[in-house]
């Protein structure tokens, strides 16, 4: 379709409001609203977290020998006192004030690891501190490898709380990054070969694939609760398979590639609430495996609350992908604050991935001094280590985004959507949008696509730019009666 450039003159709302005129096809501006209701909850199932019942047993670090000088290596100490709890029915591993190295730390079932004010748990430099292998998947695939600092594979009521602080020291391992990609690519491989799991074995002296810092595996029941976590090695939080986690009052303060806050992966019933994260990378990120060796697992991440949190910095704030083979559903964000990062809220995806997000629903965010986009839904993501083998398209549908402020130095864009032209994102709906950019909307590849009460300025026109858009309804969205291009359609 040759490009038109629209005039915006009929049907004035108020000052430099439009709506009202009608273009054959494909377009619809509306003059009355057809936005649906957004529902005051999550519209999806979700569990009523309350404490978990651990028992009363205390097993201090201190009478299992550990030392506080943050130079004595506690990692006996630590798990032999996890041991003594568990083996008693469960209990409280407590850390008292000091500063505490050690390696990897294996939790049980029904152990409350808390840390006490003051308290500072310091992970290792050592590779060798975090071996025997464990399994774990790294970026959406399955493998053995370096146990997480913080590891649980196949446990129920497990928690980590208290005033106190965990230090990964990050900087050692970020040189990793560097040389990982050679490793990245040569999982994938196996992956497509159908090496199972288990003979997928890195954590070798050479291996460059980070641990993380803190993963449950197989999990039920886990709470975070009010520490904080600095110095990540990679992935900061990592539930993997796991279900009814609730993260609360936790911060994060982390640079670096890779450091993201929270990442949840293939998990279901999570609710995050009241978090600060300050990150490298995605301050949460939810994924479900990566092509062949997520359609094999085949469990989505779903039934996801984020709410009353605030995220600084990092590529982006909420991100969906780029690892969704095993399909994302389920999300609801409400009452966030997101300042300084790339992009605001992000789904990314590429043409090889497979795999579906739907059913996101987002409202009261507040952004501030956004880099690149507020919102950027991307099917053509190009940034991937590892590049499909295979041309199955993603499939976005049904994403809801309703009152958001974006302020500060404007971002490059308010809102930028790439679908596919093979496989164009569905229902689309953004309302009450309060905001400056340099750009404003630019949507392609998409259908049903509904904006309302879009009241923004751009510093560049068109303000509005569709191309290969079917389905669109706009009504009560921001120009001057003066601009003669402020929509375009190709």
């Amino acid at each position: 379709m040759k490009k038109r450039n629209i005039f915006l003159s009929l049907a004035l709302i108020g000052l430099g409001i439009f709506g009202g005129f009608f273009l054959k096809q494909k377009f619809f501006l509306k003059e009355t609203s057809i936005a649906l209701p957004f529902p005051p909850n999550p519209p999806f199932e979700m569990p009523v977290f309350s404490d978990l019942v651990i028992p009363p047993k205390n097993c201090n670090v201190l009478d299992f020998g550990a030392n506080n000088d943050g130079k004595a290596l506690n990692t006996k100490s630590f798990n032999a006192a996890i041991t003594e709890c568990a083996n008693a029915g469960g209990g409280h591993v407590i850390v008292p004030a000091g500063i505490w190295l050690t390696g990897a730390i294996q939790l049980k079932s029904n152990i409350d690891l808390h840390l006490e004010k003051d308290a500072t748990i310091l992970f290792s430099k050592n590779p060798q501190d975090y071996l025997p292998i464990v399994f774990t998947r790294f970026e959406g695939i399955e493998l053995m490898n370096y146990s997480s600092f913080i590891y649980a594979n196949d446990c129920e009521n497990i928690s980590i709380s208290g005033e106190g602080a965990l230090d990964g020291q990050g900087d050692s391992w970020l040189k990793w990054k560097d040389i990982q990609k050679g490793d990245s690519q040569k999982l994938y491989q196996m992956a497509n070969d159908n090496v199972p799991p288990e003979e997928r074995i890195f954590g070798k002296p050479g291996d460059a694939l980070r641990p993380f810092f803190v993963e449950f595996v197989n999990c039920k029941n886990v709470q975070l609760l009010d520490f904080t976590l600095k110095n990540s090695p990679m992935w900061s939080i990592h539930p993997l398979y796991s279900e009814n986690v609730l993260i609360r009052g936790i911060k994060i303060d982390t640079t670096g590639h890779n450091t993201d806050g929270i990442v949840i992966d293939s998990s279901k019933y999570i609710l995050i609430d009241s978090v600060d994260l300050k990150t490298g990378d995605d301050s949460i990120s939810i994924k479900s495996g990566l092509d062949k060796d997520g359609w094999r697992v085949n469990r989505p991440a779903e039934n996801i609350v984020i709410k009353n949190s605030r995220m600084e910095l990092g590529h982006s704030s909420i991100t969906v992908g780029s690892e969704m083979s095993g399909g994302v559903r389920n999300i609801y964000i409400q009452n966030c604050s997101f300042e300084g990062s790339g992009q605001g809220v992000r789904i990314k995806s590429m043409l090889g991935r497979g795999g579906y997000v739907e059913n996101i629903w987002a409202r009261d965010l507040q952004m501030d001094n956004i880099e690149n986009a507020a919102l950027q839904f991307d099917m053509t993501y190009d940034s991937s280590t590892n590049i499909p083998t295979t041309n199955t398209p993603p499939k976005i549908d049904n994403i809801n985004i309703d009152t958001i402020r974006v302020s500060g130095n404007p971002p490059k864009y308010l809102v930028k959507i790439d679908g596919l032209s093979e496989q164009p994102m569905e229902n689309i709906r953004l309302s009450n949008v309060t905001a400056k950019s340099e750009k404003g909307i630019v949507i392609g590849n998409a259908q049903q696509i509904n904006l309302e009460n879009i009241s923004f300025s751009a510093k560049k026109k068109p303000y509005f730019q569709f191309t290969n858009a079917k389905g669109l309804n706009l009504y009560n969205a921001t120009c001057k009666k003066t601009d003669t291009n402020c929509v375009e359609i190709n």
